[in-house]
């Protein structure tokens, strides 16, 4: 989402400075490498390093880009935070003129209110209204940013072929990868499934058995050019997630490539999916099965021009932009 959000207001004009750890392959911006390691890559021994190892580096890089931004003050008109650490900036706000706009990705906690409340101009964006729906009056969330990608991406064939089902994401009960397989076993298609294993009991005991190689495939983690090929050629993306996800970005990458998605109804899946016209909102895994036999009914077409009208990089930033015109004036 980052990539194309950077990448979007590059092609607009807007000089773009970005702080990363570890590797950022965007072409046209002014890179600021925190540390040369990202959080995600680091390995805790637990046998020679404290199991908090990993936190406290990523306090530490909160701490250096917070330095950086108050030794820089006036060279940006705005900055966004994009980081896990929503509101680690909020205090920074009583002294810079700058504005900082946070950006949720995850739920928003109370604690996170609290913290925004105590500083009035510490600006925050949801990316879907159901992650903000119990702080609607909350004067500090200023908008809702939805993700969005660039289309030109992700490869469209309206006539590629259409006989099996996907699912990816982390494989965890959260995010329910056992109801796509039963659902798939229930409409009589083969199944592919790719993500980190994030709960290995919950593989072992529930996903493992139910692996057969035939109509039931995991495919383990896989690269982006992969991933593209299992939605451009899938009958339909399977997203059955359990929990309230604030958007779900591989909902909008399987429909840009014309794959419709079959979703429970939690999180912001009722704002991203236009039901009966680029897939199905369903309440189980019966459910699930019965609309996957119907899915065919669903015009790709539909499925890709959603993503253009609603959920492009283009409307992305443009959205932003408008979020953020009243504060920079």
């Amino acid at each position: 989402m980052l990539y194309y959000k950077v990448k979007e207001l590059v092609r607009r004009g807007h000089k773009v400075t970005l702080y990363f750890a570890g590797k950022a392959e965007i072409a046209g911006i002014f890179k600021k490498r925190i540390f040369t390691q990202a959080i995600n890559e680091m390995k805790v021994d637990l046998k020679s390093q404290e199991a908090s190892r990993k936190l406290r580096l990523e306090m530490t890089y909160f701490t250096l880009v917070a330095n950086d931004l108050i030794r820089n003050e006036g060279a940006y008109d705005a900055v966004f935070n994009h980081t896990r650490g929503e509101v680690a900036f909020a205090p920074l706000t009583n002294f810079l003129k700058t504005p900082i706009v946070s950006v949720f990705h995850l739920p928003i906690l109370p604690e996170n209110i609290q913290a925004l409340k105590e500083n009035p101009r510490a600006y925050a964006i949801s990316i879907s209204n159901n992650q903000r729906k119990n702080y609607k009056n909350c004067p500090n969330l200023i908008a809702t940013v939805y993700d969005g990608v660039d289309p030109a991406d992700f490869p469209f064939n309206p006539a590629s072929k259409r006989d099996f089902l996907f699912w990816i994401g982390t494989v965890a009960e959260h995010k329910n990868p056992l109801d796509a397989i039963l659902a798939a076993k229930l409409a009589g298609y083969p199944l592919y499934l790719a993500g980190k294993i994030r709960d290995v009991a919950y593989y072992e005991e529930k996903i493992k058995p139910e692996i057969d190689g035939k109509k039931i495939i995991y495919l383990g983690e896989i690269g982006f050019k992969e991933k593209l090929y299992y939605f451009e050629h899938a009958l339909a993306l399977l997203f059955p997630t359990l929990w309230q996800e604030p958007f779900g970005m591989v909902m909008i990458e399987a429909l840009a490539c014309g794959a419709p998605v079959i979703a429970y109804p939690n999180g912001a899946v009722p704002e991203v999916i236009d039901d009966g016209r680029v897939g199905f909102i369903v309440h189980n895994y019966k459910q699930m099965a019965k609309a996957i036999l119907k899915v065919a009914s669903i015009k790709r077409e539909d499925c890709r021009r959603h993503i253009e009208d609603h959920f492009s990089s283009k409307v992305m930033v443009d959205s932003y932009l408008a979020a953020i015109a009243p504060i920079l004036r």
